[in-house]
């Protein structure tokens, strides 16, 4: 079992952080005490959350997954989509496609697209909302596309369940065509290392998270440098007190502007726009 009320409370030690020795002393002050009173009567709310498998996971995950408020894709989808958005039409893939949101955007906007994803219940969900596009099971280590097959790779919120960032990246650099385009968005590090996961409500009211590894900057950078692709443009996203209520878990009540403190101005996706080196 995990309790609820240690988030309350870590989101106020980290606000306490964030305060210390930087900014308004009075205000620093105030978010001791908010952690000073959480910690002498911290909220509770008792409830399992196991860790699961990509597939496992997303398989409990994909009847709620669209239906739910989530604040890293409020963040993180408008950046893709304008991404998407410059690419000329052509032949697009979008791998980890889950529920086909990328998907759409990308057929929209006049691609001929192949969605992969390793969940048979991501990709049923997927079937109904663009069931004129190719869609397949498959794994990012091992694309079910040929070399050089397309001009578009997209990869949303993946790469962070893959413990190797070397696999998927080197798939994704083969088949894209000398000059195509390649965008990787993820969750960012700082926030894995803070302790996020893909945590999810399922239909049924049960919990759970999604097996996430922490990719720092670096183990990007090295891996796209070893496929052969280039860095156009690295966004970060952050938080702001917009999304404060989603990320809350519905304790925004309890201090919010210990929630405030702690997470506005954080980054939470990461999104990288790449190019496949051309020849010479």
């Amino acid at each position: 079992m995990t309790d609820a009320g240690r988030y309350v409370v870590g989101v106020a030690g980290l606000a306490v952080y964030r305060t210390w020795l930087v900014g308004d002393p009075v205000r620093g002050e105030a978010r001791m005490a908010d952690l000073r009173r959480l910690v002498a009567e911290p909220p509770s709310m008792e409830f399992a959350a196991p860790e699961l498998g990509v597939v496992e996971g997303y398989e409990r995950w994909a009847p709620s997954y669209d239906a739910t408020p989530n604040p890293l894709i409020a963040l993180e989808e408008p950046v893709v989509h304008a991404l998407i958005d410059s690419v000329p039409p052509g032949v697009a893939l979008d791998a980890g496609c889950g529920t086909g949101r990328h998907t759409r955007r990308l057929h929209a906007r006049g691609h001929r697209v192949i969605g992969v994803d390793a969940s048979p219940a991501m990709l049923e969900r997927a079937r109904r909302t663009v069931p004129d596009v190719e869609l397949h099971v498959g794994d990012l280590g091992s694309l079910p596309l040929g070399p050089a097959s397309v001009d578009l790779a997209v990869s949303a919120l993946a790469l962070s369940h893959c413990p190797d960032l070397v696999p998927p990246i080197r798939e994704l650099a083969r088949v894209v065509r000398r000059g195509g385009t390649v965008i990787v968005s993820d969750f960012h590090p700082v926030m894995l290392a803070l302790g996020g996961s893909a945590f999810f409500v399922a239909a049924d009211g049960t919990a759970g998270h999604v097996r996430s590894y922490c990719h720092w900057h670096g183990d990007y950078l090295a891996a796209f440098a070893a496929a052969g692709l280039d860095v156009r443009s690295c966004v970060e996203p952050a938080a702001t007190d917009e999304h404060l209520p989603a990320m809350s878990g519905g304790f925004l009540d309890l201090s919010p502007d210990a929630f405030h403190d702690a997470l506005v101005g954080l980054p939470q996706a990461l999104v990288w726009e790449l190019v496949r080196r051309p020849p010479g």
